[in-house]
């Protein structure tokens, strides 16, 4: 035999100790003694799994016959906890099977892996009260969604075609005319509504209930516009916050110029090199001026955020269901691809008749609405133009995108809260234009 299996021999102990001890603290903390095993159980258990995979030409054999013997014990064991009407749980069990696995896994895969599993093992056992509150946040609608989506990237996205096959349909005709292919497309949906799933799972499971400036931060990774939208709605309904959701506001769009500059990194590297100053010197001065504004809230509004309970400044701010749809919702997906399609389309024209100045203008009109189909677009694309034009253009639409904050802001919300993020916004909207005409 060779000291090569040493190393593997010495972890699968080490990680069997470890789920041992881990167990053993579990059942200690549930009040429970009579149980099967100790700590030197499992390390047996382990350093059994080892051995017999390792006998010469009837290794796998004696394994299999060995994961029948523990599982007969361990059948024998679960019988006869359950005829003494205890607990039903099987986390003994399973994590029984799990440690006598770890001898071949240590032996054939690399041990990072074996750590990994480790980890994992003790993380999902001492975490019981933490998946508990998740579970019964999580909706069993957004569960099957979930599922949907990851069939879509697993199993759909493998299936669409690079490119549409030769032919004459009216189908083939439109996405012939497209700079984008069908799974451009699609790999634009995947990685935006992920994106944006992360703000969701992020505001509605983790923060359901937050202070205003977290919601502003958060809020931005989901969706700057509507973070910005609600947050006015707030600011209007209870004009003692005014002052806090103005700063909100502000890191909500400090937020959405480090989402552009993560999309632009996954879609075209050289791109991001180019904007990554400018976006990341943009989204400081949004954080900055709103971090300064809340140093210089007066008085009387620090005394209503001392007033309010310990949800946070200026109260727990929970989006309205309306504000907080599942970005991974099937229609949603396919709006994105449907805007995504015809902003490619859009673009493709205004660049082959007005040029330069039509695309400025066209990313000027795009940043009163959603921005993120028009950038994907240009990012992943074949239009014929460089990074400088490509910067441009995302510079100037998060520029009117800022404006139709600022406008959201006045409508919606209070008079005290637009006036304090007035200059934040006409400053950021100036900066972002004259790096877009000067600058580039």
């Amino acid at each position: 035999m060779s000291p090569e299996v040493v190393p593997p021999f010495l972890l699968t102990m080490g990680v069997s100790f470890l789920i041992g001890i881990g167990l053993r603290g579990y059942y200690e903390a549930e009040g429970k003694f009579d149980t099967f095993g100790t700590v030197r159980t499992f390390v047996f258990i382990g350093m059994l799994g080892f051995v017999l995979i390792q006998l010469p030409e009837i290794g796998n054999q004696a394994f299999l016959v060995g994961l029948v013997a523990l599982s007969l014990f361990l059948l024998v064991y679960y019988g006869n906890k359950v005829l003494q009407k205890k607990s039903p749980g099987m986390i003994g069990v399973l994590i029984a099977l799990l440690t006598y696995a770890t001898g071949p896994i240590a032996l054939h895969l690399p041990q990072w892996y074996l750590v990994l599993i480790g980890i994992s093992i003790l993380f999902v056992l001492h975490s019981k009260g933490r998946i508990r509150q998740f579970s019964d946040r999580l909706e069993t609608g957004e569960v099957v969604t979930a599922c949907k989506f990851l069939a879509i990237v697993g199993v759909v996205l493998p299936l669409i075609p690079a490119t549409i096959p030769p032919g004459d349909g009216p189908l083939w005709q439109f996405f012939a005319t497209l700079p984008v292919t069908p799974r451009q497309i699609w790999v634009a949906v995947v990685i935006t509504t992920a994106i944006s799933y992360l703000g969701y799972v992020l505001q509605t499971y983790l923060f359901p209930r937050k202070g205003l400036m977290l919601a502003g931060l958060v809020g931005g990774l989901y969706s700057s516009t509507v973070t910005v939208l609600v947050l006015a709605k707030k600011s209007k309904a209870r004009p003692a916050i005014a002052h806090q959701a103005a700063v909100a506001i502000l890191l909500a769009v400090s937020m959405m110029y480090l989402r552009l500059l993560a999309l632009v990194a996954i879609f075209r590297l050289p791109s991001a090199i180019v904007v990554g100053p400018a976006l990341v010197a943009l989204s400081c001065v949004a954080a900055g001026y709103g971090l300064w504004l809340r140093r210089r809230r007066p008085v009387a509004a620090r005394a209503v955020v001392a007033a309010v309970p310990a949800t946070g400044e200026g109260g727990g701010v929970e989006m309205e269901p309306e504000f907080r749809k599942n970005p991974l919702e099937l229609s949603a997906a396919l709006l994105f691809a449907v805007l995504f399609a015809v902003v490619s389309f859009a673009t493709k024209y205004v660049l082959e008749y007005f040029n330069d100045i039509g695309l400025r203008m066209l990313s000027f009109v795009v940043g009163f609405s959603d921005i993120t189909p028009f950038v994907v677009s240009l990012l992943q694309g074949n239009f014929g133009i460089g990074d400088r034009q490509i910067v441009q253009a995302v510079i100037i639409a998060s520029a009117s995108n800022n404006v139709l904050k600022m406008v959201y802001t006045y409508v919606f919300g209070s008079r005290r809260t637009a006036d304090l993020v007035a200059p934040g916004m006409i400053g950021l909207v100036v900066l972002s234009m004259i790096y877009a005409v000067i600058g580039l």
